[in-house]
């Protein structure tokens, strides 16, 4: 409390610094809250809001406490003090601005752990501080204008999350409050796993471009359910992210192993069940090609007609049938014989007769 410090000097104080240094590099910006731009970062710091995250990481926790005291709200709630408080000087109202020890990453490769845990710090920091639960944490007061009270703390340089979590009761999230999208870090994280499941089924159809502009068309949509919605750039980021996985080298090889590892599976799965058939299979064809008949290689292999026609025995011209076709078109019972490698006695049972003489004219 005693450490809380009115900033008169604003280019040489070090969380201010350091806040502009962690800034996205083309910030969204405005002197106006209702409308947004993109600027680089030295002209959006012109402006009297600014983005603090950039849209795939967090580094700065932010809240908005709507109270005349707010100045005090960490001294009177018991909790670290922020690096940063942002006051507006007409009605007391102020931003807080925790910075964070490390980035945490909001969706790709990030671990869903570490978003659900974020997610509890700062949810608890949120309730103990009184802070605006509707706040979206998109934009705050930009340190650097005139139109607000800067204030120095006395606060380390940065927080581990866990550091935190010392001074709150983190509440532990069901399933339904992981996926629901009323922070700004489930709108991100279940906005980029709900787009790239829908990615992986439709990426081979389209190029990196149109696979871009599809996945924005579909993110651009789902964003308008939230009551507060992610700005364009942020949807653009994550859009980004996907095509650009699944158009990767890596994506492609990691299809075909899960291709190879279903087909294995299913694989398994049918010997497990039916067992393994390669051997009947084979004695099925062999017995097909030696002229036995349907009904009798179903009964001498114990399977069914559906199974036979699946291994392309309905399809096998037998022996038997050459030899009739053969009979038919005039061929000696020798030349049969000698042609398909069977004897005089089979070719008796099969019922293959010799040609009629025809009668000669007298």
């Amino acid at each position: 409390m005693y450490n809380l410090k009115k900033i008169k000097n604003l280019d040489k104080c070090e969380p201010i610094q350091a806040l502009c240094i962690d800034l996205p590099q083309k910030p969204y910006c405005t002197n106006a809250k209702g409308f947004c731009h993109i600027r680089t970062k030295s002209l959006a710091l012109n402006h009297s809001y600014i983005q603090p995250n950039h849209p795939a990481s967090v580094k700065w926790l932010v809240f908005d406490i709507d109270d005349p005291n707010a100045i005090f709200a960490y001294y009177d709630n018991d909790v670290p003090p922020p690096q940063l408080i942002i006051k507006n000087p007409q009605n007391g109202h102020a931003h807080y601005c925790y910075k964070l020890a490390e980035n945490v990453g909001l969706w790709g490769n990030s671990s869903v752990k570490a978003i659900n845990y974020l997610r509890a710090v700062y949810n608890a920091l949120q309730r103990k501080l009184g802070a605006d639960s509707g706040y979206s944490g998109n934009l705050i007061k930009n340190p650097l204008h005139s139109d607000w009270e800067t204030y120095i703390t006395g606060a380390k340089p940065s927080y581990e999350l866990a550091e935190l979590a010392e001074y709150l009761v983190l509440q532990p999230m069901s399933k339904k409050q992981q996926a629901s999208n009323e922070d700004y870090f489930g709108r991100n994280c279940n906005l980029f796993n709900k787009i790239r499941l829908i990615a992986y089924k439709i990426s081979d159809l389209y190029s990196e471009r149109e696979l871009y502009n599809e996945l924005l068309a579909k993110l651009e949509q789902e964003n308008l359910s939230f009551d507060n919605p992610l700005f364009p750039n942020e949807l653009k980021h994550i859009a980004k992210s996907i095509s650009k996985y699944c158009k990767s080298s890596r994506f492609i090889e990691q299809q075909k192993q899960s291709e190879k590892r279903f087909s294995e599976l299913q694989t398994s799965r049918i010997k497990n069940r039916w067992g393994d058939n390669t051997t009947k299979k084979e004695k099925a064809l062999e017995m097909a090609k030696n002229g036995f008949k349907i009904n009798d290689i179903i009964k001498e292999l114990e399977v069914n007609r559906s199974t036979l026609t699946r291994w392309g025995i309905k399809n096998i011209t037998t022996k038997k049938e050459k030899a009739l076709e053969m009979a038919k078109n005039g061929f000696k019972i020798k030349d049969i014989s000698q042609e398909l490698g069977v004897n005089r006695s089979t070719l008796n049972r099969w019922k293959i007769k010799p040609p009629k003489k025809s009668n000669k004219n007298r």
